[in-house]
């Protein structure tokens, strides 16, 4: 496999081991936040490729969270149906809640922030003066929580038959 979620993790503990509990600065804060969206990234990629998503694909995909989160919702869970009723889907994991006190802090509305105006993933978080997006330890927690959502249905999910 191309995509690996032990990698997405290594990138997660990578943005932790830059953490200073008392301080984070700006640039510490853009790296925590570059690892985070790029471990994001490659869990959603491992997940899709996992489902029968081709390398092609999924490199065709970019960085672009907005199709990789509908290719996503293009998933089942198999084995997770009850007796007449449709699988749970991919799209479970959009409605996690990483942050209960924030308005709308689940992982689908932390991604898809960019369309409300935030520095674009990956370039405007690695270049540029001001970096306009989620605080970088909310967009980790939202990392943890998509890694995490993945290790627990990687086994099971199954792109829909077109």
């Amino acid at each position: 496999m191309e995509y690996s979620l032990e990698f997405s993790q290594r990138l997660l503990d990578a943005a932790k081991s830059f953490i200073d509990k008392d301080k984070i600065d700006d640039e510490t804060g853009r790296a925590v936040l570059y690892l985070s969206l790029l471990s994001c990234e490659i869990s959603l990629k491992a997940l899709l490729e996992k489902a029968g998503y081709t390398t092609k694909e999924l490199k065709i995909r970019s960085h672009d969270f907005s199709g990789l989160i509908k290719d996503l919702c293009f998933c089942d869970l198999e084995g997770t149906s009850i007796a007449g009723s449709k699988p749970h889907t991919g799209a479970e994991l959009l409605a996690q809640v990483v942050d209960p006190n924030i308005r709308n802090g689940t992982v689908g509305a932390l991604l898809s922030c960019e369309e409300q105006g935030a520095s674009k993933y990956p370039n405007e978080i690695r270049y540029g003066e001001l970096v306009r997006h989620f605080p970088p330890m909310l967009m980790l927690d939202c990392a943890s929580k998509v890694c995490e959502w993945g290790k627990d249905n990687i086994a099971i999910i199954k792109k829909r038959p077109a």
